[in-house]
């Protein structure tokens, strides 16, 4: 019995018929399947070690045999009478320590509508559930050795089969950061209670500026596209003002406006905000309080790699992320038919490739329409040029 077997059994053991849980999951128009369904990457929701637990896995159990297993030497039609639970382990994934519910402070109350004495023998063609409940004493990470039996009728006889099964998992832990990549990041927390940060003021990931005094450091900084920028006010109090030049009273024209609110700082520093810079280019800022800016409490931030962005320029910078007004002037040169600035035998080559051209020649050099011994003249009238 496998497969669904997988799917639809959790850590049971014959439980009190208290607190049973409702069978009535909305399984849509599956025949059989679990929720949580360990095939789909479902698991049991973690739990706080030494805090009460409460989780419930719904079951929908097959009506026929090879539903559970194709491969079994079954007609299509033999009806699974039911599957019950033989016996469970809980195995800590870390230690491969086994421990019985009992042992971890759990149990599982299984409500199967009243179908038969055992709470946890459920029959082929229902909707049944279980709740896993309890105050777990024993924080790790847990797999549950599954040993089931199912059962059908053979020859009116009947016939069962055990097999052991271990895809559902439970962990036990603490509350914290769950995410290693911060350096709060604590391994024995199973919850994320949104702490995870970064050891700075702001908490976050990315290059900091600090307002000190009458100036930003970093105040020329420069960045990828789509890193973020956070500033820290260690002292006085300090906006950051990418819209409006204070001193002039004129947009910044930055490729897009961008501004934290006032701070007052302190020596430990105070978070101001962030921005992530998406578009590229130089964005120039201010502080608007008072005199700050003409004291010189201004910065740049550049995002990406300033150059040529105009092909047609004979240093033109395909790598560029934004264009920094380097071009080279553009020069009609004549003659210079692939725009290298120069007539070299580059641009005899070209001529000579279109030679004949009647219609749409881009080597039409005299303008006469088509490209012909006239124009390989003209280009030889130039021939070494350099504009």
């Amino acid at each position: 019995m496998k497969n669904i077997l997988i799917g639809i059994f959790a850590i049971f053991i014959f439980g009190s018929v208290t607190g049973q849980c409702t069978s009535d999951f909305d399984f849509g128009t599956d025949t059989y399947g679990s929720s949580p369904d360990p095939s789909q990457g479902e698991q049991f929701e973690p739990g706080i070690t030494g805090e009460p637990y409460y989780d419930v896995l719904h079951l929908l159990i097959p009506t026929y045999v090879l539903e559970i297993d194709s491969t079994l030497p079954f007609s299509p039609t033999a009806l699974l009478d039911s599957i019950e639970l033989v016996s469970i382990e809980m195995v800590d994934l870390n230690t491969l320590t086994p421990y019985t519910l009992s042992e971890l402070g759990l149990e599982v109350v299984c409500n199967n509508n009243g179908d038969s004495n055992n709470p946890c023998s459920f029959h082929g063609g229902n909707q049944y559930c279980a709740s896993l409940e309890g105050t777990p004493t024993i924080s790790g990470n847990f797999r549950a050795d599954i040993t089931v039996k199912g059962w059908t009728l053979v020859f009116g006889f009947p016939f069962s089969q055990e097999q052991l099964f271990g895809s559902l998992f439970i962990d036990f832990g603490t509350e914290g950061c769950t995410d290693s990549l911060y350096p709060n990041y604590d391994p024995a927390a199973v919850i994320d209670d949104g702490s995870c940060a970064f050891d700075n003021p702001c908490g976050l990931e990315g290059t900091e500026v600090a307002a000190v005094s009458f100036s930003y450091t970093e105040s020329n900084l420069t960045v990828n596209v789509g890193d973020l920028v956070y500033w820290v006010n260690y002292g006085g109090t300090h906006d950051v003002n990418g819209n409006i030049n204070s001193q002039t009273g004129m947009s910044f024209d930055n490729p897009e406006p961008f501004s934290l609110p006032t701070v007052s700082g302190s020596p430990a520093g105070v978070c101001m905000g962030s921005h992530i810079f998406t578009i590229p280019g130089v964005y120039s800022y201010d502080c608007s309080i008072g005199s700050h800016a003409s004291l010189g409490m201004v910065g740049t931030v550049t995002v990406g790699l300033g150059g040529c962005t105009d092909s047609a320029a004979s240093n033109y910078n395909a790598e560029a992320d934004y264009d920094d007004g380097s071009c080279n002037p553009i020069v009609d040169c004549f003659g210079d038919l692939n725009n290298d600035s120069s007539v070299t035998v580059a641009d005899l080559l070209l001529i000579l490739s279109e030679f004949g051209c009647t219609s749409g020649c881009t080597t039409d050099i005299n303008g006469d329409g088509i490209t012909t011994v006239s124009d390989l003249l003209e280009l030889l009238s130039v021939f070494g040029t350099a504009c």
